[in-house]
């Protein structure tokens, strides 16, 4: 091949969408042919043409170029010698390939990438997280699929690492590791598996994949989902603040919270230390949660004995999660109390679905709906959070919101809470 005298083709400006026309359809039909059509044709265009074709296209505006009908013009000149295929792939530096040809190369070359790792960790514990990305069923997989073609070797370092990782999970020791140490001993940086990074949102991924769950969202999310395979984040600014309970690591009381529970004191639990306790019992077998700190302070104000108390300071952290799981295990009767806008319904209605044979609603009817009635309005965007709700309990009050439009706040109703309270205490109240 004279690539010397094809160079003609480059040189020409006319040819450029002609034969990135000819090329589109050789992708879809898998051989030379077809009809490619040109729309606002420009002068090097129109010349092209007109010398190809033998026929004055300088009026023209637009024109439908028969694929093989280009071809043939090539005859009886100095390049008829070449096919127009040649001509193709000199100009555009590539072997000319269809659709179906490029589909078939890239699964072939899919199913050696994912070969190659099947045989590097066929007896590891990642093997499942493997095999779900390769069928496509894994969390995340849109993202993995992507980076393939983008990225492939970046891809395959971090998937090793995924591996690697998932392998060495603290929990498989009964073990609990900082995600830093974790992720110096596995990648040797401290930050490899950030959630900001590629590596670590595929390990976030690749968790929910084995443990059945659908994608996470928010830092609260990812901390019990590291939680539950013995990594631990964010330990001192996640805790929980508590009183009138105790705790246990093995059969040795935990003298801080027996402290507390003797002098009647509040208590600060970060994460740090709630993940070395084993059991948290109410004496009582009854343990009641509010949203805000200032009804908890209230409540405390309000009473003259140690009664078991916990805020959770809105949203529940992983710290809060934490301490009312080891409650619920132990039998514990969980009385809560929040706000009545649609963020308070949706805290509620999860802890519901949490602790649902324990779990009781302390004030959730429509009357003290309109009782603790705000004059904040709440926008249609935040009320449509509510459909989410699953509580039947929740379905009146949750109606009567969005009539409404305004929200409620529980230190409009605590001399309410505080009486339920001491009523369930002293065996006269019941939810």
């Amino acid at each position: 091949m004279n690539k010397e005298e094809l160079k003609y083709f480059k040189e020409k400006k006319g040819y450029k969408r002609i034969f990135e026309g000819i090329r589109e359809k050789y992708r879809s039909l898998g051989r030379l042919g077809g009809v490619v059509k040109l729309d606002n044709l420009t002068e090097d265009e129109k010349e092209v043409l007109t010398n190809h074709f033998k026929k004055d296209y300088r009026t023209k505006k637009s024109a439908s170029i028969d694929v093989a009908k280009f071809e043939e013009s090539l005859k009886n000149t100095r390049f008829e010698e070449y096919t127009l295929k040649d001509i193709l792939e000199y100009y555009f530096g590539e072997k000319l390939t269809s659709k179906k040809e490029d589909m078939e190369i890239l699964a072939k070359e899919r199913e050696e990438f994912f070969k190659e790792l099947f045989s590097k960790y066929q007896e590891c514990k990642c093997i499942d997280w493997l095999k779900s990305l390769y069928e496509g069923t894994a969390v995340g997989v849109r993202t993995v699929n992507q980076r393939y073609l983008n990225d492939k070797a970046g891809l395959k370092k971090d998937i090793i690492y995924v591996c690697d990782a998932i392998n060495n999970l603290p929990v498989y020791k009964g073990e609990k590791k900082r995600l830093p140490v974790f992720s110096s001993q596995i990648a040797r940086n401290p930050h490899y598996f950030d959630s900001n990074t590629e590596a670590g949102s595929m390990f976030i991924n690749a968790l929910c994949t084995l443990m059945g769950l659908n994608e996470v969202k928010g830092s609260e999310e990812i901390s019990e989902l590291y939680y539950n395979v013995g990594i631990l984040i964010d330990e001192i600014s996640n805790y929980v603040t508590l009183s009138g309970l105790l705790a246990y690591e093995g059969d040795t009381e935990n003298q801080v919270f027996k402290a507390a529970y003797e002098s009647n004191q509040v208590l600060q639990v970060p994460l740090l230390n709630l993940s070395k306790i084993e059991r948290v019992i109410s004496p009582s077998k009854k343990v009641y949660v509010v949203e805000n700190p200032s009804v908890f302070t209230s409540l405390i104000d309000a009473t003259n004995k140690v009664f078991p108390l916990v805020c959770t300071y809105g949203q529940p952290k992983l710290s809060s999660l934490l301490l009312l799981d080891m409650l619920y295990k132990e039998g514990t009767e969980i009385y809560y109390s929040g706000d009545f806008d649609p963020e308070g319904l949706m805290i509620a209605d999860r802890l519901y679905r949490r602790y649902k044979d324990k779990f009781h609603f302390l004030r959730y009817g429509v009357e003290d709906y309109l009782k603790s009635l705000s004059n904040e309005v709440i926008n249609d965007v935040r009320l449509s959070k509510l459909n989410k709700i699953e509580s039947p309990l929740l379905f009146d009050v949750a109606k009567e919101m969005k009539i409404i439009k305004k929200a409620g706040y529980q230190e409009l109703i605590i001399d309410d809470i505080i009486n339920d309270i001491k009523l369930i205490e002293e065996g006269k109240g019941e939810w």
